[in-house]
């Protein structure tokens, strides 16, 4: 697998990383870090923190495009500096594996091209898989 981080996703990175206080540790994760990225396709991070750190962010660094940036606090808990997501890594079931990468579950909207057909209406369903995150700093 050949890793991909748009230049987008790397400015991001350099400025997340300029903050003070600095992250402990930025992930990527999604359809990038599992070889699933189209040309449409976001970046999503994942970054270890503080409450600090996300208002710092806020503060200093304008709304990513194309990156969605997800940053962990209090160990567990985490939330979008940028947008209005937030949740809990123990629901993720991250886990780590080694220095550079983690598993954990993601969920994906898989749509049924079928069913929407038939019944003119968008049909899917939400589809939890083990995921890859590859650590990208530091």
């Amino acid at each position: 697998m050949r890793l991909q981080v748009p230049d987008q996703a790397v400015a991001l990175i350099s400025a997340l990383t300029s903050l003070q206080p600095s992250p402990d540790s930025i992930w990527l994760i999604g359809s990038r870090a599992n070889d699933r990225a189209t040309d449409q396709s976001d970046t999503d991070l994942i970054v270890f923190g503080f409450e600090e750190f996300i208002r710092a962010a806020i503060a200093q660094i304008a709304q990513p495009q194309d990156v969605d940036c997800l940053v962990v606090f209090n160990g567990d808990d985490y939330r979008d500096p940028w947008q209005e997501k937030s949740g809990s890594l123990s629901n993720l079931e991250w886990r780590q594996i080694d220095a550079d990468s983690a598993r954990y579950i993601g969920t994906k909207w898989m749509p049924d091209d079928e069913s929407s057909r038939e019944f003119g209406a968008l049909m899917g369903d939400l589809v939890n898989r083990e995921e890859l995150a590859i650590r990208l700093w530091p």
